[in-house]
């Protein structure tokens, strides 16, 4: 579209906005004179009659209200692109979706993606909290740039990189007889009080088979959504857990956190959009994560 033809319409909105050549002048801070060359220019243009001149003010007619539908459309899908374009300027060009099932998005990746953004200078982060199955959902349909969930059979998205095998640690009550300890034998939790992710959590079955492979029954007093809910727990002296150590991050202070030999790993899958490569801020937050994922394994296998 011509910069001509452009302002032919805004003239045309303002006056169908306006009711009168006077107030689409007003409204567009030009004189009466130009506002109505710019419609008689339109009309000629096209060859659309849109307003009846025989009264002493303009009428507009028919296909001048289906015109007014069309342009309003038009003019709202350039404020889109405006807007667009601002939000783009505002974060400096970088901005990161991120989705990660409860287990990781309600511990460690709040934290690093503040990080991260501090760091990175203007990147405009946003994180879902949500289940595995709808963190593979999000990273396929390309509403989330980069996705941290369980491994999930015959999906469509891709990894995008290594599976995260973070250790399991024992999170105990800061006063409980077994903190004094800095590695913990699994034999020791023997009919310990114990609080588990619920029977419907993934994450659950890989405590549980660790517990059963070694002949271990700790008492089961509670369960839970999720690691950062459990560790709560265990910070109000209920009980012990054993979750990532991710989830055990944010209760360094509020509980003992131990090594448990043996132990068990909870794998996290870095999934990207299929069919195409992480953009350069998704590539670069995954390396973040990477390399404090690598830390924690080093501290606590």
């Amino acid at each position: 579209m011509t910069p001509r033809r452009l302002h032919q319409l805004e003239a045309f909105r303002a006056v169908m906005h306006g009711g009168s050549v006077t107030r689409a002048a007003e409204i567009l801070s030009l004189s009466q004179p130009a506002v109505t060359k710019l419609l008689r220019a339109l009309e000629e243009e096209t060859g659309v009659v849109l307003f009846d001149r025989s009264r002493r003010r303009l009428l507009a007619t028919h296909e001048a209200h289906l015109l007014e539908a069309e342009v309003a459309r038009f003019f709202a899908a350039a404020k889109r692109v405006d807007r667009l374009a601002n939000d783009m300027r505002f974060v400096g060009m970088g901005e990161l979706r991120v989705a990660a099932n409860p287990s990781f998005g309600n511990s460690i990746v709040p934290r690093l993606l503040a990080q991260f953004a501090s760091r990175e200078g203007g990147t405009h982060v946003s994180l879902s909290v949500v289940s595995s199955m709808e963190v593979h959902d999000l990273v396929q349909t390309g509403q989330a740039d980069l996705g941290f969930a369980l491994p999930l059979g015959g999906g469509a998205a891709l990894d995008a990189a290594p599976t995260l095998r973070l250790p399991g640690v024992l999170v105990l009550p800061l006063r409980h007889p077994l903190a004094r300890k800095q590695v913990v034998e699994l034999k020791d939790l023997e009919s310990e009080p114990y609080i588990s992710l619920g029977r419907q959590y993934r994450l659950r079955d890989v405590v549980d088979d660790l517990f059963e492979q070694h002949g271990i029954a700790p008492t089961r007093v509670a369960e839970t959504q999720n690691g950062a809910a459990a560790c709560q727990m265990v910070a109000e002296g209920l009980g012990f857990t054993v979750c990532s150590a991710a989830s055990a991050m944010g209760f360094m202070r509020q509980t003992a956190v131990r090594r448990l030999r043996p132990t068990t790993e909870f794998p996290v899958h870095v999934l990207g959009p299929p069919g195409r490569r992480l953009s350069v801020t998704a590539s670069r937050f995954q390396e973040f994560v990477q390399e404090i994922a690598t830390a924690l394994i080093d501290r606590w296998s």
